[in-house]
């Protein structure tokens, strides 16, 4: 049971939080505010004055109202879900666990959570990303740490832009704006909570994982460690300024806004209703990251990634992020099936077709298929899941070995190989989202007892990382010391186990198949590849 507590903050004044025999929970603490909904974040500076409830989750940014079971179909499983509400312009908000007792005095270890959910779904509150679990292990381990979890505008109202949109003050990339300044909120504010402003670790998942690879572009150095857990901006390209313009043309003639003047529709744009403009999105627009912005994203290929500091690479946050751990799932691109823009049937001849066009070149797509084991005379379930294995590869796993070269001797990646034991599609397979509905433990219930040991291993090692103690070896990319933390495995032999292996082996579960691959075709071409094959191409 928790009871209510009111805590003294130096600058904020009195919040009012929830508190147990363990940890401290302040939710719906607002970071920022938005004047509209497609307004720019401006941080919130709070009052002295005005007591803050912390006590209440606060609202969610707009999406669709099954979201939370959309992800928890992808996991396979659910947990019991509060009470949520979305809010156009009051969704800005954070929620910070601390330990019981923390005072600001204490100067403890920060892990800031950035959810996924493919930029369109996704909220602070869902019960899969409570931090409550992870802050009293780390209590038990004696290296205690605070946990903060943010909300961030998603969809059209985080990323429809426009050159008419910007030219009327609107600027791209509203939801890695509100990231930004939950990040500016949080090194200011979080002193006062117990915490260390200059011990932040930014854990970004899947969506949230691009974001906080986006976030490496800023000159102000905004957290000092990074975990990117299946995603980083090699996954999402940011979108085109072509992209953009043909996305917001779409969405404005859907509208029935496309034949007023420039003004107009804008005025129009803005003022319109936001049920009815979510109404006017489909899953299928690109609704993400796009060049530019308040963030100033700026595209990188597989090689300047992978060149690291050898290379001119343009990314500041090479020299502020001291450290990162990297990893990915082993079937990673579970998430991506539903995406697919081809039926599944026949899905190896229109892969073939697809790759030869890409690639311009039969002998270069027979190079990929033969590698993957992919033919017309296999089955379209069969075909499918060696076409994934293949995504996961380029989109996943090579972005893993490319971002430990480029903080080689800084950078600590893994591999989770423990399998769903859920029913659904993926059961039996390393899915997608899996490593973070892991890490959170707030599955601990539902796991096997040598899974959730898995579980607890996995967390332990963050925690440690996030105090500044190596999870285990580092990557050293110069002497071939990849150091892979292996999590769990899709056998009995390996399944509940956590190992360290020093360098490529089949304990991974990982095959140097792409890497043959990419000896004949860089990666980058091969990820476009993908891309105009996912795109329907």
């Amino acid at each position: 049971m928790s009871s209510m507590i009111e805590f003294h903050h130096p600058s904020l004044g009195v919040v009012r939080g929830l508190s147990s025999s363990s940890t401290t929970q302040f939710l719906g603490l607002q970071y920022a505010t938005i004047a509209a909904k497609w307004d720019p974040p401006i941080l919130a500076e709070g009052a002295a004055d005005i007591p803050l409830d912390g006590t209440k989750i606060g609202p969610t940014a707009p999406s669709p109202p099954n979201a939370i079971q959309m992800e928890f179909a992808h996991i396979q499983k659910g947990l019991p879900v509060p009470s949520l509400e979305q809010s156009e312009t009051e969704c800005l908000n954070l929620n910070i666990t601390t330990p019981a007792g923390t005072t600001p005095e204490s100067k403890l270890p920060v892990i800031v959570f950035l959810h996924g959910g493919g930029f369109a779904i996704g909220c602070n509150a869902w019960p899969q990303y409570d931090f409550k679990r992870i802050v009293a292990l780390s209590i038990a381990e004696n290296r205690p740490v605070i946990g903060v979890n943010v909300n961030y505008r998603l969809g059209v109202l985080g990323f429809l832009t426009s050159r008419e949109l910007e030219s009327h003050g609107y600027q791209a990339n509203n939801g890695l704006h509100d990231q930004r300044t939950a990040l500016l909120w949080i090194r200011k504010n979080i002193a006062g909570f117990g915490g260390d402003a200059d011990q932040i670790t930014l854990v970004g998942e899947s969506a949230g994982g691009v974001s906080a690879t986006h976030h490496l572009q800023s000159d102000l150095p905004l957290f000092k460690r990074l975990v990117s857990m299946g995603g980083t901006n090699l996954l999402m390209q940011p979108l085109p300024h072509e992209v953009t313009e043909a996305t917001y043309k779409t969405i404005v003639d859907r509208l029935g806004l496309g034949a007023l003047s420039p003004s107009d529709r804008v005025k129009a744009l803005v003022q319109i209703d936001t049920q009815t403009l979510l109404l006017g999105v489909r899953p299928s627009d690109a609704l993400s990251p796009s060049v530019g912005g308040v963030v100033d994203v700026k595209p990188h290929t597989y090689a300047e990634i992978y060149q690291g500091i050898a290379g001119a690479l343009d990314l500041p946050g090479r020299k502020w992020c001291q450290e990162i751990i990297v990893g990915d799932c082993q079937l990673d691109a579970s998430i991506l099936s539903g995406m697919i823009n081809h039926s599944t049937e026949r899905i190896a001849a229109s892969f073939r077709e697809s790759l030869s066009r890409s690639l311009g070149s039969a002998a270069k797509a027979g190079l990929v298929l033969s590698a993957y084991s992919i033919s017309e005379d296999i089955s379209d379930g069969q075909a499918l899941k060696a076409i994934l294995r293949f995504a996961s590869d380029i989109c996943f796993f090579v972005p893993v070995l490319n971002y430990g070269h480029c903080w080689s001797g800084q950078a600590f990646i893994y591999q989770f190989n423990e399998a769903n034991t859920w029913d659904g599609p993926w059961k039996g397979y390393a899915n997608h989202i899996l490593d973070v509905a892991y890490l959170f433990q707030n599955y601990n219930e539902y796991l096997p007892e040598s899974q959730r040991g898995v579980a607890i291993q996995f967390a332990k090692d963050v925690i440690a990382f996030a105090n500044g103690n190596p999870p285990w070896a580092a990557f050293k990319w110069e002497t071939g010391a990849l150091n892979s933390r292996v999590y769990g495995g899709r056998d009995a032999n390996t399944s509940g186990k956590v190992v360290t292996v020093p360098g490529p082996e089949p304990r991974t579960e990982r095959a140097n198949t792409i890497l043959v691959v990419m000896a004949s075709i860089p990666a980058d071409d091969l990820a476009r590849a993908w891309g105009a094959f996912m795109a329907g191409f």
